[in-house]
């Protein structure tokens, strides 16, 4: 004698996932819990009957849920701003002038810039040496991008 039938707890497990979801978000987690209903749901129906074959609704089902949407949800809902140049969310000033303390190569290898009281990494297109001064025109997540003052600028 069954104490619970396998369609209820197909079904528990379903809404135990959901709202888990609201308190580890990442939209992953919701996916599953979807398989664990439409596992249920087929129970229900007598369409599942052995535990290995709900078992593989349940795991085909969240993941090709979880590949088809996601990258729906990914590619129409999440707007993704290819032109920002703060990626980090910090309080930047664009604009700011501030001096290097680390020699900058323009190859990419980070120099390093003093900014709010603090050392930052920095990347320039041009070499500019400790002592000089350069202005902040955007930032790649804690990197500065920088750009050197000319002598006619000062």
């Amino acid at each position: 004698m069954e104490i619970i039938n396998l369609e209820v707890i197909w079904l528990i497990l379903g809404v135990v996932l959901l709202i888990s979801e609201i308190f580890i978000p990442g939209l992953v987690i919701s996916f599953f819990s979807a398989g664990a209903l439409i596992t249920a749901l087929l129970t229900w129906l007598g369409i599942t009957k052995s535990l290995q074959m709900q078992l593989l609704v349940f795991s085909v089902s969240s993941v090709v849920m979880l590949t088809v949407f996601h990258l729906f949800i990914k590619k129409y809902l999440i707007k993704e701003n290819k032109n920002k140049k703060n990626t980090f969310n910090i309080n930047l000033e664009l604009g700011k002038i501030v001096p290097v303390v680390e020699l900058i190569e323009p190859d990419g290898v980070s120099g390093k810039v003093r900014y709010q009281g603090t050392i930052w990494s920095a990347r320039s297109n041009e070499k500019t040496a400790p002592g000089e001064t350069v202005r902040i025109i955007g930032c790649d997540n804690l990197t500065l991008i920088v750009e050197k003052i000319k002598k006619e600028e000062k």
